[in-house]
């Protein structure tokens, strides 16, 4: 790392007016940008290959292997040998050595191709073989296709995450800046609660603490003080060393910039990264290394949700019910060979043919295996995740974590703070009380203040006021291009600093003219800040805080002509009444103070810190400013809307108790006789147990410490609740980090409280999170219907598969028709039916419990009457096509070697058919999830489920049109076509039967769904 002195010599910087203008681009020129090169991919390539690792993909190679070999054998016995000698050492040493081993899985893949372009040029395509080729083609391809465009939205995500801004100098005037934009020799301001935004040394520094476990692993914040500008000492240990990523917890600084980019310490250790995520591997029991904590810091955790686990559990389940369905299927295939002689030698029947019948089976039960695994039911929450982030981000809810856009949809309380959240952080002074007197704005009590006499003044009330707004602060105003003057810091110290500059005083020229010696920053258990400078020859201390407290600290009031006064009853009484009256009027209030230090008190930083309490105790007290912050217009809907759906809203907040009630009261938190409003204190002196008792009465949590939130996350998730709580400050990172979804402000939050959160609510306001609400119960949703889908599908051919041979006929279903029901099943349906957007009602209804299965009991009745229906209609179709030759007329002739006989192409055709239309059509069902819901309700609001559905119907006319012998069909008419589409739309009539039988069995009063 450069020294200070460095930096000086090589850019014309300095300690106070930063880096003139015009050396930002010649520093950008020589030292680059302050951006980092994103962490190294793992090749596309071997992402794709892979895919064939997974148990299903291996199980179709191997039985494609398998059918294509004996394919070969049947055409060219010698060639057929060869290759599989081939076959045999190539995968015996891939399997055998462990090096290779893992890409065994893409040598079957490789080795399948090879053969099936044998078959294909010997003059006899191994059609069942190459069709199942195309299956794990496409199964890999859509995996590796979502994969790729999931890893993309979390680029575009983590773009967005690291978007923040930094507080510079330059030409003496501070603006923010993105942090892409700084540069070498940049002074930039650290206050509590900021991330550092580049590799530097210090060049001032007040009480400044600095969190370095992204480097370190220590999580004790590290004190930082200036140094000789010639020091040439780096690293974390060193006090004046500051870091890329690392975050202010405490107190003041100015930073020199001294490395940007890929040349600071985590850019370094970036490009060390390897493009796999270790992060997603079990190392669970090794240690967390630096590098581990960097990647955690540069990307989003794309670690698997509790929704996905529960659903990898599902799909365990559901296989196993699958495999041991076709172990029956395939002992069913067995006895059926064995009465009509396929799998016995015979005259007419040799040991290949028998080996080929075989094989038949196994392939046709591994079909089945592949239908059943609903290998597209974790892929369908990727879908959804992917959907639900990028719909809240839109929706200015910054998703940090995936596991919050599906934990926020079953929130059952909110905790949010006020200011900025339910306001709208439009602050301005509009009331002023000093000397006994109220001045309000837009009336002729109303005072300017003095921007003409000079500095010091002998001390009138307003002009201690505007001395202490303007240098007990840290916040700084930016004028826009509009004119308009923009706050950066804390919102309620800005509009301090508007009330100085509307009346013509600068706040930059009062900071100069009096530097602060000591400074104690606001923070939320403090309650109050402090600023210690020199004001002509005396000492003084000035503060402003809570008005309760600094009038407790105060022995002395300030009287209109200046005069320093002893309290007394009836000023005191004034003082208590104006309080009230303004808090009573939902404006928050700030107090403050001052102390004239006596002789002889040092002016050196660490010796003014051991007398901290010293300098806050017997106060002058000023005067005090009333402030109102607007609501926002639509939070009393917000709010209304979180009851009905079953949600607590609880505020909890930084001001006055009388404040606090009104703002409840006008957004109608307080709407009945037994809410519960707290102060801190009153808070504090109970029990956890009486606060269990009284924590669904509470309401409002007045003057709260960030203690206060964390303890009342706490008891709420006891009590089994799934909590919401929003911050902004470094305090609040506890409580936001014990949350089940931690809301963090993105306009006026820290770095520190956006890093502890799993949420960033982009525009700070209370409706984005009643939105963002919606969006997680519309994904829980989502996955509901697929999986009901899904099982509807997964019962039913199950049960035809084993029913066929016991009538004593296979399912007329080739292989390759089978992998295109499966991709309509796990593909193109958990798009369509992830991609409902919210309904209406659905906030009408109560929060989902940790503990509730995603699979209800109304689904379980839709699944298996739907699934009967299918069975029963397949089946009566099947044994009318055998028996009575339905649909047996006009067919064309079968091909060579045909497999289905008695039935004919035509009537394979149409039971193909019929049974994906029946798919297509179970689709719209299967958006209701209860009986009050038809499928059919909104079906044209959602264009990308049309698309869907209409792709899938397109298909199938193609594949049945020009499918030929690949698919084992033959071309259909337009009115084949046409009866076929009524007859199977059939089901919807079924469905809307059942719903309302179903409605009418149970009281009307049950939930919409």
């Amino acid at each position: 790392m450069r020294s200070i002195q460095q930096i000086l010599k090589e850019l014309a910087t300095s300690n106070e007016n930063g880096l003139p203008q015009k050396a930002v681009e010649q520093s950008r020129q020589k030292f680059g940008h302050n951006s980092l090169t994103p962490l190294p991919r793992e090749p596309l390539w071997r992402k794709f290959l892979e895919k064939f690792d997974e148990p299903i993909i291996k199980i179709l190679l191997a039985a494609a292997l398998l059918s294509i070999l004996v394919d070969l054998l049947h055409a060219d016995a010698l060639l057929g040998f060869d290759t599989l000698a081939v076959v045999v050492v190539v995968l015996g040493v891939a399997f055998a050595v462990p090096k290779y081993r893992p890409w065994a899985p893409s040598c079957m893949f490789g080795l399948a191709l090879i053969c099936a372009s044998e078959t294909v040029a010997g003059g006899h395509p191994s059609y069942e073989g190459l069709a199942v080729m195309v299956a794990v083609v496409l199964a890999t391809g859509v995996a590796f296709a979502s994969e790729y465009k999931s890893d993309r939205e979390f680029e575009a995500l983590n773009a967005h995450k690291d978007s923040i801004h930094v507080k510079v100098t330059r030409d003496g005037t501070m603006s923010a800046i993105p942090l892409e934009q700084v540069v070498v020799g940049d002074l930039v301001m650290l206050e509590m609660g900021d991330e550092i935004p580049a590799d530097g040394r210090l060049a001032k520094a007040t009480e400044l603490y600095v969190d370095q476990s992204l480097l370190t692993g220590e999580s004790a914040a590290v004190r930082k003080h200036v140094r000789s500008g010639e020091d040439s000492a780096d690293g974390p240990e060193q006090p004046t060393c500051l870091y890329r990523g690392t975050q202010v917890v405490d107190g003041l600084g100015l930073m020199i910039v001294t490395e940007v980019g890929d040349a600071t310490m985590i850019g370094q250790i970036a490009q060390r990264l390897s493009g796999e995520d270790e992060l997603n591997k079990e190392a669970g029991a090794q240690p967390e290394t630096e590098q581990k904590r960097v990647r955690k810091k540069l990307t989003i955790s794309k670690a698997l949700t509790p929704l996905q686990l529960k659903l990898t559990d599902l799909a365990k389940l559901i296989s196993k019910v699958g495999y041991v369905a076709a172990g029956l299927i395939f002992l069913a295939l067995l006895v059926r060979g064995l009465t009509r002689g396929e799998i016995i030698p015979s005259k007419n029947v040799g040991w290949l043919d028998v080996a080929r019948n075989l094989l038949d089976y196994v392939v046709y039960t591994v079909i089945i295996i592949v239908v059943a695994v609903p290998e597209g039911l974790p892929m369908s929450v990727t879908v959804s995740l992917a959907l639900a982030m990028r719909k809240m981000t839109r929706a200015n809810s910054l998703v940090r974590q995936l596991v919050a856009c599906e934990t926020i949809g079953s929130a059952t309380v909110i905790c949010s703070d006020k200011t900025g959240t339910l306001t709208q952080n439009k602050m301005q002074v509009v009331r002023i009380f000093c000397a006994g007197q109220i001045l309000d704005r837009g009336t002729s009590t109303w005072k300017p203040l003095d921007s003409q006499s000079p500095w010091p003044r002998k001390g009138q009330p307003l002009d201690w006021l505007a001395l202490i707004a303007a240098v007990n602060s840290t916040a700084n105003l930016e004028e826009r291009e509009d004119g308009r003057m923009a706050a950066m810091g804390n919102s309620t110290e800005a509009a301090l600093l508007n009330w100085l500059h509307e009346n013509g005083l600068e706040y930059q020229n009062l900071r100069l003219q009096f530097p602060a010696l000591y400074h104690v920053h606001f923070s939320s258990e403090r309650k109050r800040m402090t600023t210690v400078i020199t004001y002509g020859e005396q000492l003084v201390s000035l503060v402003k805080g809570a008005p309760e407290w600094v009038l407790q600290q105060s022995t002395h009031y300030l009287a209109e002509d200046g005069s320093i006064q002893p309290w007394t009853e009836a000023a005191r009484a004034a003082l208590q009444s104006a309080l009230k009256a303004a808090c009573g009027q939902a404006m928050r209030t700030l107090a403050f103070g001052f102390s004239l230090l006596p002789q002889g008190t040092p002016v050196e930083e660490d010796l003014l810190h051991a007398r901290q309490e010293e300098l806050e105790r017997g106060l002058v007290f000023a005067g005090f400013v009333a402030i109102r912050d607007p609501l926002r217009t639509d939070v009393k809907d917000a709010v209304r809307q979180c009851r009905e759906a079953g949600i607590e809203v609880k505020m909890i907040t930084g001001d006055n108790v009388e404040t606090a009630r009104a703002i409840a009261l006008e957004i109608g938190l307080l709407d009945m006789p037994d809410a519960v409003v707290l102060t801190s204190q009153e808070f504090n002196e109970q029990c956890d147990e009486k606060l269990k008792e009284s924590m669904p009465r509470l309401r409002v949590l007045a003057r709260a410490k960030p203690l206060d939130k964390f303890r009342i996350v706490k008891l709420l998730q006891e009590q089994n609740h799934v909590v919401a709580m929003t911050g902004d400050g470094t305090n609040d990172a506890p409580s936001l980090k014990q949350a089940d979804v931690g809301l963090a402000m993105g306009i006026n939050g820290t770095e520190v409280a956006k890093e502890a959160s799993k949420i960033v609510l982009l525009d700070d306001a209370f409706s984005t999170i009643v939105k963002a609400v919606h969006w997680g119960r519309s994904l829980y949703e989502n996955i509901q219907r697929f999986i009901q889908f899904q099982l509807t599908i997964n019962v039913s051919a199950l049960t035809i598969a084993f029913l066929g041979p016991f009538f004593n006929i296979r399912p007329p279903f080739t292989v390759l028709q089978l992998l295109w029901i499966n991709v309509i099943m796990d593909t193109f349906a958990s798009i369509a039916l992830c991609s409902e957007p919210p309904r209406p009602g659905l906030m009408k209804l109560p929060p989902k419990r940790k503990d509730e299965s995603i699979l209800t009991r109304s689904m379980l009745i839709t699944i298996f009457s739907t699934a009967g229906f299918f069975i029963v209609a397949m089946m009566a179709l099947l044994l009318g096509m055998k028996h009575s030759r339905w649909f047996a007329a006009g067919s064309g002739n079968n091909p060579d070697k045909w497999e289905f006989a008695p039935l004919n192409i035509r009537q394979v055709s149409i039971f193909f058919t019929v049974y994906v239309l029946f798919q297509v059509w179970n689709q719209i069902n299967c958006r209701s999830l209860t009986p009050e819901r038809s499928g059919l309700s909104g079906l044209l609001r959602n264009p990308a489920f049309m698309a869907i559905a209409s792709l899938t119907l397109i298909g199938q006319i193609l594949i049945i049109t020009f499918g030929g012998a690949i698919f084992s069909v033959e071309p259909l008419g337009l009115i084949d076509w046409l009866e076929l589409a009524a007859m199977t739309s059939i089901v919807l009539i079924f469905s809307e039967i059942v719903r309302f039988i179903r409605r009418a069995s149970k009281p009307l009063a049950a939930s919409p769904g």
